[in-house]
């Protein structure tokens, strides 16, 4: 009798395996919470990615502003002329080219930027808008270069990938990049090519 194993009521077992279950999702909730709070997201807020996105155009923008305007002038000298040569197409495309080179260094620097966890969506639009109007002036560049400038669509895409860029800028409330994109309706600011 004193070998045998003492019985324990059917309750008693019941009782033990339930505190045990218990105890085991305890630890195991205690243990989630931890790593919870200890492996928060190491992406940027919205407000702290916004402000280096304008301080980017600020920085930026100015010179791409300034390459297109020496490309406006590049154009207009060109078309004005009555026969104008290679060399003087060489210029004018070259200046386009310079603009797609600015706006695409601009785009770069904003993809090279960590992304906040809001928004993703938002400035993955802006990029292909920062892109599309880089590839609308290299479309450009290379119409001009090849004597096909005449064609209105190359500023149809020009002015489609501006007005796409302005409206991620507003989506993205980024104020210095607004005061340099500007709004599809300050039509005649810059001249389309």
């Amino acid at each position: 009798m004193g070998g045998e194993p003492a019985t324990e009521s059917r309750g008693s077992r019941l009782r033990t395996h339930i505190g045990w279950w218990v105890g085991i999702c305890s630890a195991v909730i205690g243990i989630l919470a931890f790593f919870l709070t200890r492996c928060e997201s190491g992406a940027p807020s919205l407000s702290e990615w916004r402000a280096k996105a304008d301080a980017i155009c600020e920085q930026e923008f100015p010179g791409v502003l300034q390459k297109m305007r020496a490309s406006d002038e590049s154009f207009l000298s060109l078309i004005r002329k009555t026969n104008p040569e290679q060399t003087d197409r060489n210029a004018a495309s070259d200046a386009a080219q310079e603009v797609s080179a600015s706006m695409r260094h601009l785009v770069g620097s904003w993809r090279a930027l960590e992304q906040p966890d809001e928004q993703r969506s938002e400035i993955d639009k802006l990029h292909s808008a920062g892109a599309a109007f880089s590839e609308a002036y290299a479309s450009f560049s290379s119409a001009i270069y090849l004597d096909e400038y005449k064609d209105e669509a190359y500023g149809d895409q020009e002015t489609a990938a501006i007005n796409a860029l302005s409206h991620q800028v507003d989506i993205l409330k980024l104020k210095e990049c607004k005061g340099q994109v500007g709004s599809p309706e300050d039509e005649g600011v810059i001249i389309v090519p």
